[in-house]
Parts: C-alpha cells; structure tokens; sequence
C-alpha cells in the first residue's frame, strides 16, 4: 500500500473515534439540555405554536434550486367570436 492510503485509512480511523466520542458527549448533556429547555419555556411563557418556527419539522422541503423557480402563470387570450353569415 502506499503512503497516501495509510494516511487515508489512519485518517478515517480518527473521524470514527471523533464521531462515537461526540456521541457520547451529546447523550450525556442531551438531558440537562431538555430540563433547561422546558425551563427556559416556561418562564417566558413559549408554546408549540411559538417554537413550531425554529424546530425541524417532519417532511420539511428543502428550497427550490434557482434553475426550478416557479414561472408566473401565462396570460390567457379571449376567445375569437365569430358570426355566422345569415
């Protein structure tokens, strides 16, 4: 193997160990984080309604792409009338 794939693999080793010890960190914080939260609520009174704006919702879409924009609607024209000859 050469060098640049033993970089690769000690490399991918690290991020691992990076990301199961984030994990951990956040599991253990991730209660006293909840109880400050429902704290913060209620003292200043906040509901879902209040909240549903900056939490993530289920189904969320993501912004159309400049390419996709939604084109306003084509103009319709009247239509002709004509007369029959008598």
């Amino acid at each position: 193997m050469s060098t640049a794939q033993q970089r690769l693999k000690e490399i991918a080793a690290q991020e691992q160990a990076l990301a199961d010890e984030k994990k951990k960190l956040l599991d253990a914080s991730k209660e006293e984080d909840l109880k400050t939260v429902r704290d913060l609520c209620k003292q200043h009174g906040f509901t879902a309604t209040n909240l549903r704006g900056c939490l993530a919702g289920k189904g969320k879409r993501k912004p159309a792409a400049d390419g996709a924009a939604k084109k306003p609607a084509a103009k319709k024209t009247g239509a002709k009338k004509t007369t029959k000859a008598k």
